[in-house]
């Protein structure tokens, strides 16, 4: 019988585990490894915002977290991380930490969940009701620009 998932926000305990975890996932499907051994910020969370972060934990172990910020417009939140472990892909482990957190930016006061995705998480974000509307450069290459309307969870 497979363990469930638990959902919780990040203590400071947890910071020393998020940065290797953000590297692993990075590294999962094979691209861009040397650039991504190469670039600090793939191997690191900020901080200051782990108060901002969500763990999923199975069995005890932290195998993905998320990370949800107000953004530059107060009436959008930022999701700036979600990572999972490459041996726990494609078991809910993303779209458990993806509804939790459309469910604290609601809690902020977003009316809407923007993200900069990888090209291979598109489909990800996509079936999950984003939609694109752009590109944007990044350190590797043009990455989609998405955004979800939350107002459905506001009148909860």
């Amino acid at each position: 019988m497979e363990s469930q998932i638990f959902i919780r926000t990040a203590s400071h305990e947890d910071w020393s585990k998020l940065g290797p975890l953000k590297l692993q996932s990075s590294l999962g499907w094979g691209d861009h490894i040397d650039e991504l051994l190469a670039l600090p910020e793939a191997r690191y969370v900020p901080a200051a915002h782990v108060p901002f972060v969500i763990v999923a934990e199975l069995a005890g172990e932290i195998v993905g977290f998320a990370t949800v910020l107000s953004g530059e417009n107060a009436l959008q939140a930022e999701l700036e991380d979600l990572f999972v472990a490459p041996n726990v892909w494609r078991r809910g482990v993303g779209a458990q930490l993806l509804a939790e957190a459309e469910r604290r930016a609601v809690a902020l006061g977003a009316h809407a969940l923007h993200v900069i995705a990888s090209e291979r998480a598109r489909a990800f974000y996509e079936a999950s009701g984003f939609r694109m509307i752009g590109m944007v450069a990044t350190d590797f290459a043009p990455a989609p620009e998405m955004h979800k309307d939350l107002c459905r969870f506001s009148s909860r």
